[in-house]
């Protein structure tokens, strides 16, 4: 019998086994103890805040909890391997090991203000101008993988659809050459995935993937900012020009800075909506009457994608630390204590949600949080996202009822933070 005592959340293990999150424990937590103190082995004892409310709370008051400290819930394996990997860098450039390493450890002013400098890239003006070129790429990408499903009899949504048009996106607003991308997209998995097998070489362990392919995107992504920096001239569009020109407090932003805002966005551009299209893709073909209800009426796509992100909720959790004493759901919380908010639990909330864990692509998802909850550390992406999802969804809609899954999906979850559909396999079902 599932009770407080025996539930387990931070078992990535579990997660890959059952191929999804574990929402019976989400929903006993959010029905008897929404926020609850969790002790495990292998972790720091940590807040689990499991309601929409609570988490939509802490993001909205970063005063209160901060983002300096930690954002991610590792092992100490995990954390001994990345703050290695800090001091390797802080070395390498010659700054404090204690820099923030990307934007989502950073408070205000300087979150704010690094975040202003890459905003007009990301605005909904700016998106909007990219939607007739990123439809005619996911058509595109659609009938390449219409071609590969015709030659092969079977196909991974997974790698030969839902990557293409991320890596395409972040590719071209960050200003990474279209020769380069392929092996983007092989560092950013080889760096985020380093404990996937798939993803190690003969005789690699995690942490030798981890650095081979940390050092071989941080050397691409450190001569892009060397070229970009030599040849600014104040005209450039894209996120790395504005941040090659910047100014915060009247000063130009330090060569590691920029390269880690490009590495970071790279990392981060491509994974999350790449599995969000992989986990709609998989909703719909597991729901042959919401694809239906979509080729009836294509006006359902925009609110389809939101109940997509809700239903996938692609990231797991980011923690705060508590700047001072406070209460949350009638518990306090002291002053230095961390708080993980669980985004997948939030966002099959029945508060929120009438009936949550019903996927429905006419129902009203815009509460969702899967993009960071509220307030300034919401994702700067997600108005990208969203066009992307639309984009491929439209691309792809009409011949989702010709396919079937050939197997159980390949779940997995990455240091508790990002959800990943690893192989999604299809075929056309027969007549």
């Amino acid at each position: 019998m599932l009770t407080l005592e025996n539930l387990d959340i931070t078992d990535e293990s579990a997660y890959a086994a059952n191929g999804a999150y574990p929402h019976a424990e989400f929903d006993l937590l959010r029905r008897e103890e929404p926020v609850f103190w969790y002790r495990r082995p292998g972790f720091e004892p940590f807040w689990v805040l499991t309601r929409h409310e609570d988490i939509a709370y802490v993001s909205r008051n970063p005063k209160l909890f901060s983002s300096a400290q930690r954002v991610t819930l590792d092992t100490p394996e995990a954390v001994e391997m990345f703050e290695a990997q800090l001091e390797a860098r802080a070395a390498m450039f010659g700054h404090a090991p204690d820099m923030p390493p990307a934007l989502s450890y950073m408070d205000a002013p300087h979150h704010r203000h690094l975040r202003q400098v890459m905003a007009p890239c990301f605005t909904p003006k700016a998106i909007n101008e990219l939607e007739e070129r990123f439809h005619e790429l996911a058509a595109e990408y659609a009938q390449a993988f219409t071609r590969l499903l015709d030659e092969n009899g079977t196909v991974d949504v997974a790698k030969s659809l839902s990557a293409r048009l991320p890596v395409a996106a972040i590719c071209e607003l960050v200003g990474a050459p279209l020769k380069d991308w392929d092996d983007i997209f092989e560092w950013t998995e080889g760096t985020t995935g380093a404990a996937d097998p798939d993803n190690q070489r003969d005789g690699e362990d995690a942490e030798a993937t981890f650095n081979r392919n940390m050092g071989a995107l941080n050397g691409y992504v450190a001569g892009l900012v060397q070229q970009r920096m030599a040849e600014i001239d104040g005209t450039g569009t894209d996120v790395l020009s504005r941040l090659a020109r910047a100014r915060i407090d009247g000063e130009p932003l330090s060569f590691h800075e920029i390269l880690y805002t490009i590495f970071n966005l790279l990392v981060a551009g491509i994974g999350t909506t790449r599995n969000a299209t992989t986990g709609g893709i998989q909703a719909l073909l597991e729901n042959p009457d919401q694809v239906r209800k979509l080729i009836e009426d294509p006006s359902l796509i925009g609110g389809a994608v939101e109940e997509i992100l809700r239903w996938t909720s692609i990231a797991v959790n980011f923690v705060r630390t508590a700047t001072q004493d406070t209460e949350i759901g009638g518990r306090l919380i002291r002053k230095g204590e961390t708080v993980a908010m669980w985004y997948p639990a939030a966002n099959r909330d029945e508060a929120v949600f009438e009936d949550p864990h019903r996927f429905d692509v006419t129902r009203d998802a815009t509460a969702q949080i899967a993009f960071g909850g509220h307030g300034e550390h919401v994702c700067l992406g997600h108005h990208l996202a969203r066009l992307e999802l639309r984009a491929i969804l439209r691309a792809v809609l009409p011949l989702l009822p010709e396919l079937e899954l050939v197997r159980k999906p390949e779940f997995a979850v990455l240091h508790l933070q990002a959800a990943e559909i690893k192989r999604l396999v299809v075929r056309r079902k027969e007549r």
